[in-house]
């Protein structure tokens, strides 16, 4: 046969999307076949063409003039870094944000006001850091480490009267409500690690300017922080008015309910123990990986309540029943582990499957648009799920079952934890 003169090119996009499509195919045909069907070489790439749980985690609104007021801040300090730089006889220069700001404003002028503030807050920790430095290095009296501890102590008495304003979280909307005072809690708590804080059982005298520059910087983003949890407070006051129904008696309750389930359960020391006698009874092949992997995301984490948390109750109960939730999903996915001891290989097959599976539970749980509580409950069971991937990152491990067991771990993780999730959620907004 004369082949024809003149071939018919085709793109690279077109031989891309050939390429998907054949591979989206093939994780179809998995679905319907054996998981052993198809060679590891295609369904480890077909593990990257399954659907992926969106980007569910919600996040309260942000309205422009916050935005905009948060921009401003960090080009202010920017503006200062400048200054106090042209003064420094020094050949170092000023670092400014870091292209933060840039990336701030062009968010800002696109209405994206919620990533706007998140630049700008993440920027201010680099321009911060730089003035604080000149400002050491100037003598100023900016620059004193009391003073730095003063600031920090007036920014977290804000932080606790943010917290005793929004008292029992009143709600008319569960789901939604108590998703707003979880963000301004996380925030909190946040405020309270960056805001500088004298130890009155340390000698560190933090009087060397880098000291001083990550002083300063922690203080200045702590403020950013704070003021976007102060923004939050006034949206969710506007939402419930007068009408809501005090709920934080329940939800302590329930987070020494949550923390008993945990009790129940080894802790972390235990846990390790046990792995390192499935290790000495079957080696180091995919069985005790699978073992470990598991129980290092389950447990690895206890529940620890510090004194800075202690008041926030409603963030202690989030984290209480994540816990608790992943100790019944590590139960549940040791039952449905399809990794033997016997074993010294993993078959990508069971990835493709077992993320297949996840995100019909995904798609149950969690659905499209999940109410606020619920989306921050499941947030990292849907991270698990997207990153259940052989190659995830192009971090390929040697030998490659270690790679495919990993991500068959994820989304089995990940599935198991959307199991338990219904039942935990309907307890807290019920």
């Amino acid at each position: 046969m004369v082949p024809d003169p003149d071939p018919p090119t085709v793109g690279r996009r077109a031989l891309l999307a050939g390429a998907g499509a054949a591979l989206v195919a093939a994780t179809g045909v998995v679905g319907a076949v054996q998981p052993t069907a198809l060679p590891d070489t295609l369904t480890d790439q077909a593990s990257k063409y399954l659907p992926e749980p969106t980007d569910h985690r919600w996040h309260p609104p942000v309205s422009e003039a916050h935005a905009r007021d948060t921009v401003g801040e960090l080009a202010k300090e920017v503006e200062r870094g400048r200054e106090l730089w042209a003064e420094l006889d020094t050949d170092e220069r000023f670092g400014g944000a870091g292209g933060w700001l840039e990336s701030a404003r062009e968010e800002l002028r696109a209405g994206n006001y919620h990533e706007a503030t998140f630049y700008a807050t993440g920027g201010m920790q680099f321009a911060a850091e730089d003035v604080g430095i000149a400002l050491a290095r100037l003598g100023r009296p900016a620059a004193d480490p009391d003073r730095l501890a003063e600031r920090g102590e007036a920014i977290r008495d804000r932080a606790d009267d943010l917290v005793a304003d929004i008292g029992d979280y009143p709600v008319v909307d569960a789901g939604r409500d108590l998703g707003w005072y979880h963000d301004i809690e996380r925030w909190v708590v946040i405020v309270r690690l960056d805001a500088h804080e004298r130890d009155p059982d340390s000698d560190r005298e933090y009087d060397e300017p880098d000291d001083v520059g990550a002083l300063h910087a922690g203080n200045r983003q702590a403020e950013l922080r704070l003021a976007t949890a102060e923004h939050y407070r006034e949206q969710l006051r506007d939402r419930i008015g007068d009408g809501g129904e005090p709920t934080v008696d329940r939800i302590a309750r329930l987070n020494d309910r949550f923390r008993d389930g945990i009790e129940e359960y080894p802790d972390s020391v235990e846990i390790r123990e046990r792995l390192e006698a499935v290790r000495e009874e079957h080696g180091d092949g995919p069985y005790t990986l699978a073992r470990r992997k598991l129980a290092t995301w389950c447990f690895d984490n206890d529940h620890v309540v510090t004194d800075w948390k202690s008041d926030l109750t409603l963030v202690q109960t989030v984290e209480a029943a994540q816990m608790l939730t992943n100790r019944r999903a590590h139960d549940r996915a040791l039952e449905a582990l399809v990794v033997d001891p016997a074993d010294d290989g993993f078959d990508s097959g069971h990835v493709v499957r077992e993320k297949r599976a996840a995100m019909r539970e995904f798609r149950r749980v969690v659905g499209n648009d999940p109410a606020p509580l619920l989306s921050i409950l499941t947030e990292r069971a849907g991270e698990d799920i997207d990153v259940a991937e052989v190659g995830f990152a192009g971090s390929y491990e040697r030998p490659l079952w270690r790679d495919r067991v990993e991500a068959y771990c994820y989304a089995l993780i990940g599935r198991t934890k959307l199991q338990a999730y219904p039942r935990v959620y309907e307890r807290v907004v019920e």
